[in-house]
């Protein structure tokens, strides 16, 4: 089947041009560090906030440094094309100044008084749209029109497509609600219009009815840029997948992503904030996010192309670069899932020709990589043996940008370090209509990090893949609320993970414990020589239906001053800490805590190496790789898509090993790592070693892959019959 040119292993640049940059732009110059770096898409500034290219239409907003017949345009897709590669152009429609405003005041946002909507930036107040604004519809349809009638684009980039964060009180909102909903729109306190106020409050049929109105105009740009040809490309600005705050103030996410883009791209930097308070230290996203973000657009859809908008300079100091070599670790993190990158500058004509120049070329090795194996990598897909279970309702109810009270995303960030460290192949799988026992196919453990929030369909799906023989491991308040948020009496999963809540969840900082009831439990086969264990942040208050599979207890708070009083009466409570049983013919192992988010938190082993030792007795340690690799050492395993008689796998490396803080500054070689692939009765047919130096050798119907000295990365290429 034919494939267009976005449907393959993607490697973007893209510099968002300053007005200043368009001074002797030169085509080829940027073309020529495409070619050395490997890129094969360049994303140029076109319009919108400021136009670099001679606009005809009413709104224009030309460049002041652009001369009189400079076409930087036609130099690009000239240049791009000759050399077979391909140009999209970045369009926003954010926002205009006060002079365009007044050219339309209608076509622009209002707040609940009538009053023009206004985002301000540092050097202006823009008038800000909303999704049902002429501005970013029938002006964005116009637009664009016209730079796809004018230039042989290869597609649509749409920044800033967030539009009308909060609610907005035009007419045409107004009109289209009471039309579409029977009602006025909602209202916020006249004296708190403020963003905290909105997110603070339950508008979410506002917030269904807006993501409406977004799907709209995304579709409607979408077929603007379609209209001139299927290899068209269109996408627009979609964050990573923990943040709820876009989703909760501009009703746009992932899911409009699935249905418009014709490539799945996040924006995740490494330096990026949680646009939230950070605990200390957190400066910097998890090392592997990135990575992680491609599994997920994977379990999204996995046919389209997964991308990470990311740079080699960062958000929030843009005119320097992002650290070297932890960029070039995020880069291999992405390639060896089969992802596409999108390298995003902020300032200067590229990555070789800007003010802080210590960046350029860090994407080119990971570049090449991809470019040699984009055969393999365009349509692979992440090996799961574990699968975590990933739902809208519980990212909006429980995450939260304030990681202080977020409960959503450190749970996840906790279970990944575990796998990563463990060297445990995972995916997520989706809840929601599609979420079925067909779609946990081949997953030995599904684990619930704190999914609190379960439809009746989820509850039966895994109560039927268990029963079958599946693994489960659920962490604190899982299945405890209903669809509306509304805390239940008691688990919808009590059958299932053999507990009973007693209506109440304890939370604290320090000075808990579990006692340990059962020390052969292989749940707890880490532990040696401890009647105790450490138990942090909170605790869901229940009690086991069968004292015996209770293997570890919650103990009331022991406090640590003074010395001399830092002890209780009686080590014991009637309240389960850790649950391990069988359901049918599969395992379950329920901790009453927090213990994934711990994994995060604090990093104890108590929680990472008790919550590995769960995956393991749930999964029977049945993976499909094992390995002697360092925890520093990530090691990722993806599989293409199956062709008649064979799968062509791919095990990668990537070497983490190096100073202790953030950002990582040096890298540490390793040496000799061993990674085993069981064949489990299929053939090695062959193999190719696809970056680095191994050596590959089939030993008792194992794929044997030996790194004597592993660098930075290295992949090698298996074929099975």
């Amino acid at each position: 089947m034919r494939k267009y040119w976005y449907q393959q292993n993607l490697r973007f640049l893209q510099t968002v041009l300053r007005a200043v940059d368009i001074v002797n732009y030169d085509a080829k110059d940027v073309v020529e560090y495409m070619k050395k770096a490997n890129a094969n898409v360049l994303v140029v500034n076109a319009g919108g906030v400021m136009d670099f290219f001679d606009n005809p239409l009413d709104m224009a907003k030309p460049n002041p440094f652009m001369k009189n017949g400079q076409d930087i345009l036609k130099d690009v897709c000239e240049e791009i094309h000759r050399n077979g590669l391909h140009v999209i152009v970045r369009v926003d429609f954010r926002g205009v100044e006060e002079t365009r405003y007044n050219l339309h005041p209608d076509w622009f946002a209002k707040d609940i008084h009538g009053h023009p909507k206004l985002s301000r930036y540092a050097t202006e107040t823009f008038y800000t749209p909303c999704y049902l604004s002429p501005y970013v519809n029938e002006h964005g349809e116009e637009f664009v029109r016209y730079l796809m009638n004018r230039w042989p684009l290869d597609g649509i980039w749409e920044n800033s497509v967030s539009f009308g964060g909060g609610i907005c009180y035009c007419d045409r909102c107004r009109a289209r609600y009471h039309r579409d909903i029977g009602k006025e729109l909602p209202v916020l306190d006249e004296n708190n219009t403020s963003r905290n106020s909105f997110l603070a409050h339950d508008y979410d049929e506002y917030r269904d009815w807006k993501a409406v109105c977004a799907d709209e105009h995304l579709e409607r740009i979408r077929k603007v840029t379609k209209a001139f040809g299927e290899d068209k490309a269109y996408s627009a600005e979609i964050f990573e997948i923990y943040n709820s705050t876009m989703i909760r103030y501009c009703s746009i996410g992932h899911r409009n992503a699935q249905k418009s883009f014709d490539y799945l791209i996040s924006c995740v930097f490494i330096d990026a904030c949680y646009h939230g308070t950070m605990p200390q230290g957190h400066a910097y996203h998890t090392i592997n996010n990135a990575g992680s973000t491609i599994r997920f657009s994977r379990a999204l859809m996995h046919e389209k192309q997964p991308v990470i908008c990311t740079g080699g300079n960062g958000t929030r100091f843009r005119y320097i670069c992002a650290p070297v070599i932890e960029t070039r670790e995020w880069l291999w993190e992405i390639a060896s899932i089969g992802g596409g990158v999108w390298n995003c500058y902020f300032n200067g004509h590229y990555p070789a020709a800007t003010l802080d120049r210590r960046a350029a070329f860090s994407e080119k090795d990971a570049y090449t990589f991809m470019a040699e194996n984009s055969d393999v990598l365009s349509d692979s897909i992440p090996v799961m043996d574990v699968g975590l279970f990933y739902s809208y309702p519980n990212l909006m109810a429980f995450g939260d940008t304030d990681m202080n009270k977020d409960r959503f995303r450190r749970h996840f960030e906790g279970v990944e370090r575990v796998l990563n460290e463990h060297h445990i192949p995972y995916g997520f799988v989706l809840g929601g209509e599609f979420f079925s026992v067909e779609s946990l196919r081949g997953v030995k453990t599904l684990i619930l990090p704190n999914a609190g929030i379960l439809t009746e369909n989820e509850q039966q799906v895994i109560r039927d893949y268990v029963r079958n023989g599946g693994g489960l491991v659920a962490t604190f308040e899982t299945s405890l609320y209903n669809e509306d948020g509304t805390r239940r009496e008691d688990y919808a999963l009590a059958d299932l993970l053999g507990v009973h809540y007693d209506g109440e969840t304890c939370s604290f900082d320090n000075d808990h414990y579990l006692k340990i009831r059962k020390p052969d439990s292989p749940v707890l086969a880490c532990i040696q020589n401890s009647e105790v264990m450490m138990n942090g942040g909170a605790t869901a208050l229940c009690k086991a239906e069968n004292p015996e599979e209770e293997i570890a207890g919650f103990l009331p708070v022991i406090l640590n001053q003074p010395p001399e009083y830092a002890w209780i009466p009686e080590m014991d409570s009637p309240y389960a800490g850790i649950i391990a049983r069988e359901y049918g013919k599969g395992r379950v192992v329920y901790f009453a805590s927090p213990t994934d988010a711990q994994c995060y938190i604090n990093g104890h082993e108590d929680f990472t190496e008790v919550l590995a030792c769960a995956i393991d007795y749930t999964s029977g340690r049945d993976y499909s790789l094992f390995t002697n690799a360092y925890r520093s050492v990530h090691v990722n395993l993806i599989r293409n898509a199956e062709t008649e008689g064979q799968t062509e796998y791919v095990v990668s490396l990537i070497n983490l090993t190096g100073t202790q803080q953030r950002p990582v500054k040096e890298i540490v070689p390793v040496g000799p790592q061993t990674v085993c692939v069981p064949l489990k009765g299929h053939r090695l047919a062959g193999c190719r070693i696809l970056w680095g130096e191994a050596a590959v050798s089939c030993q008792d119907g194992t794929a044997v892959i030996t790194v004597d000295r592993l660098e930075e990365f290295a992949s090698v290429q298996l074929t099975m019959t």
